[in-house]
């Protein structure tokens, strides 16, 4: 079954190459087929916001690599809210940064 869900990641985890890292580890799971859509960003308040939507096992594997993070970053938390399904989302991309 698919859901959708906002992941809010907090700790240091702008300027370490989260973002990235996370884009990466997405990309290689979405091979051959793309399994989890969505989106990362930066927000101004130094968390990432990631919108995720797959198969619920997809996800929990997502939010496993948000906890772990990069060499660089330091996961202090990651909070997860179950959002409506979007057929709307298509690939995973990074956003700019929202306010």
């Amino acid at each position: 079954m698919k859901e959708c869900r906002e992941f809010r990641v907090f700790g240091r985890v702008q300027g370490v190459g989260f973002r990235r890292f996370i884009q990466a580890k997405v990309d290689s799971m979405n091979q051959p087929i793309e399994l989890i859509s969505g989106h990362i960003c930066n927000l101004e308040d130094g968390s990432v916001r990631v919108v995720a939507q797959s198969e619920v096992q997809m996800l929990d594997k997502l939010e496993q690599l948000l906890k772990i993070g990069t060499i660089r970053s330091v996961v202090e938390r990651v909070e997860s809210t179950l959002l409506e399904n979007d057929e709307n989302l298509s690939g995973f991309e990074i956003l700019r940064q929202e306010k």
